[in-house]
């Protein structure tokens, strides 16, 4: 027996996923309580379950998604944090970058939030220039005073920020050493470790979220890899990361930030994996639960960003492009001056909660809405284990918006639905079509709880013409990170024109990063012949501020470095809508992916049942717009065989989440029990 799981931590569950790697197939869903004050609490309800199940040597691995670290920093639940800098550089990370964004014309915009405050900010006598050539030695005196001064206010983190780090470590590792032999208990997070790339604020910045977090978060990691050795004592224990790899706990106590988008990523790698199983190369993912809507483009392969902000606080991590609105099951629905339906972003939550939920909450909300609509049943959720009171929900809907809009109750209904629907297909829109995708070409793979209820009225709006629903797809991110591999990545900034520059040098620099990033995968056990290495640039014309990411294959020739610049003109084409191929193109920032391959798990197609007829358990009238109130079967997805076509409007019940087709829709399940659902077009 050689099960492997997924454990995706949310706010209100815990999602368990088990896949039986000998007969190649789902064995396992399951979903707890989840506990924020106390998460181990609940892993070690779960491995004492799957003890219970599978004995000590039935689990081979454990990989594991959590929102711990992103808790940690929006919740403010970090450690006191003190700062090392260059001598001069002490108001590098207060004073931040001018840039606003969204909010450039907004007076009273809040700053980027600061982890620490000036008086826990030292400076050091010590200097490299650009080249990471030393300039004045670094000053021990300072780094002792510092760290006793850090020390004396009870600091319990350090982080270690010198100017031009990024081009030799040496200064950052010295200092590390130094405060470790004086304070051996003071967690120290380096910015060559944590982003060893230009710009001085950016790094600074993640450098001290990583120390802020870094004890907590290395804690329970420490702490959950203990718990899953004391039970099953030959199983690797796994922890996805932003970017959509894995990493042990011990190659992640460096980094803890890596981890901040963990659980969200998970969806992405999952649905990747099953375009390649259905030979579907491009994918948008839609994930939906109580609170928000994550949102994906996968033009053939995931898409990384390296910003992203977390409670007002700017991180430079590599993570996998999602995009995330305030849009899910819990979304309150108001009526704003003037009449102006609004749905979102604030959320009833776990508690209250919707309205028909009759835990207290009096405003309506998405889910009570669809309850309104027929669309979900007040008695089948979780397979009736949760009853929903519909009589609040319509209490809610006709009280908060049907009675002050003049509206029948089922046309209130109806404008929330759309109302969120096409919130979600604005963003959805801003990630495609404004970077030069079409999302006619796209398949839409909804999961969550509440994706695929209303995936069907988005896809009419997006313009896409296939939806893929995956088995389960409740808890989807969980069996994502069951598909995914072991990442480590190298980071190097080092400023190249490739007109000016030979590809022996440029192989030579990819190839050191390959060689340390592969080293750090065989020391955790891997074997050689299981690693493999992936290679992008930083690329940019000169005289440009920022880069565009680019896929480096290997560089033997001139041919190659040609062939490299063609390709990051197109990318900037596709990104920005021009290119200027008389401009001279310089690789910033060098990147390497050391990949640990795990072995995927091989589903097994079910034969095809042509004619197959699906039954429906019953009939319900279920309101779709225009169309009125019609009469609408709905069956039950354990009783669908592979072959089974289902003409909409139809319902689809099944234990994590509910399916809609609404009238012109067509659905038929595959060999591996996805439901394809295909859009009739005018």
């Amino acid at each position: 027996m050689a099960i492997r799981i997924g454990i995706d931590v949310g706010g209100t569950f815990t999602d368990v996923t088990g896949f039986d790697e000998v007969k190649g197939e789902i064995c396992l869903i399951r979903k707890y309580s989840s506990n924020p004050a106390n998460p181990m609490s609940v892993m070690t309800e779960i491995c004492d379950d799957l003890l219970k199940d599978y004995g000590p040597a039935g689990v081979s691995m454990i990989l594991h998604g959590s929102t711990a670290a992103l808790n940690c920093m929006l919740e403010d639940k970090g450690v006191r944090v003190g700062l090392i800098t260059t001598d001069g550089f002490r108001d590098v990370y207060e004073i931040g970058r001018q840039w606003r964004g969204d909010d450039v014309f907004n007076l009273y915009a809040p700053a980027p939030k600061m982890l620490t405050t000036r008086e826990f900010i030292h400076e050091a006598r010590g200097r490299l220039n650009y080249l990471g050539e030393v300039v004045e030695p670094l000053n021990r005196a300072d780094i002792e005073k510092a760290t006793r001064d850090l020390v004396a206010a009870q600091v319990e983190a350090v982080a270690i920020c010198f100017l031009f780090s990024f081009t030799n470590p040496a200064h950052e590792r010295e200092a590390a050493e130094i405060i470790r032999s004086i304070a051996p208990d003071l967690y120290v997070s380096l910015s060559c470790d944590v982003n060893p790339e230009w710009r001085e604020y950016e790094r600074t910045a993640s450098t001290v979220a990583n120390a802020y977090i870094g004890p907590p978060v290395s804690r329970y990691l420490q702490g959950l890899e203990a718990l899953v050795k004391a039970r099953f004592p030959a199983c690797r224990t796994l922890m996805m990361k932003s970017d959509g790899g894995a990493a042990s706990a011990a190659m992640l106590t460096r980094a803890p930030v890596q981890t901040v988008m963990s659980g969200p990523v998970a969806g992405v790698i999952g649905s990747r994996f099953l375009g390649d199983l259905k030979q579907i190369e491009n994918l948008l993912t839609f994930d939906t639960g109580g609170t928000s809507s994550d949102m994906a483009v996968i033009p053939g392969k995931p898409q990384y960003k390296t910003e992203v902000s977390v409670g007002r606080h700017p991180l430079r991590t590599q993570t996998v492009d999602i995009d995330t609105i305030g849009a899910g099951g819990g979304s309150i629905a108001s009526v704003e001056l003037g009449g102006v339906l609004k749905v979102g972003p604030q959320s009833a939550g776990a508690r209250p909660g919707p309205a028909c939920y009759d835990r207290g909450g009096t405003q309506p909300t998405l889910t009570d809405a669809l309850v309104v609509l027929g669309h979900l049943s007040s008695k089948s959720l979780l397979e009736g284990s949760m009853a929903l009171a519909a009589d609040k929900a319509h209490e809610a809907v006709r009280s908060v918006v049907a009675d002050p809009l003049k509206m029948s109750l089922h046309e209130a209904a109806w404008g929330i639905l759309t109302v969120l629907a096409t919130n979600c297909v604005t963003a959805m829109r801003t990630i495609t079509v404004e970077r030069g995708y079409d999302p006619r070409e796209f398949t839409l793979v909804p999961f969550g709880g509440m994706g695929p209820t209303i995936a069907g009225t988005i896809a009419s709006e997006l313009g896409t013409q296939t939806i893929l629903v995956p088995p389960n797809p409740g808890a989807f991110s969980a069996w994502g990170m069951l598909v995914t591999d072991v990442h480590q990545e190298r980071s190097l900034t080092r400023v190249t024109a490739l007109d000016t520059s030979s590809p022996q040098a440029i192989e030579a620099i990819f190839a050191d990063m390959e060689k340390d990033a592969l080293d750090d995968l065989e020391s955790e056990g891997f074997e050689r012949s299981t690693l493999k290495a992936l290679r992008a640039a930083g690329m940019r014309y000169r005289g440009q501020s920022y880069e565009v990411n680019v896929d480096v294959p290997s560089i033997r020739s001139a041919d190659d470095l040609v062939q490299l610049a063609n390709r990051f003109h197109d990318a900037h084409q596709r990104r920005y809508g021009h290119k200027a191929t008389s401009e001279v193109v310089e690789i910033v920032n060098f990147k390497v992916t050391g990949v640990g391959m795990i072995a995927k798990p091989h589903l097994k197609p079910l034969s095809i049942n042509v004619g197959a007829i699906a039954n429906p358990v019953e009939y319900r009238d279920a309101y779709f717009g225009s169309r009125g109130m019609m009469k609408t079967p709905v069956y039950r997805r354990t009783d669908l065989i592979a072959g089974a076509k289902i003409s909409g409007p139809a319902i689809v019940e099944e234990r994590t989440s509910t399916i809609v087709l609404y009238p012109d829709q067509t659905g038929v399940v595959d060999q591996y029990l996805n439901i394809e659902i295909a859009i009739a077009r005018p």
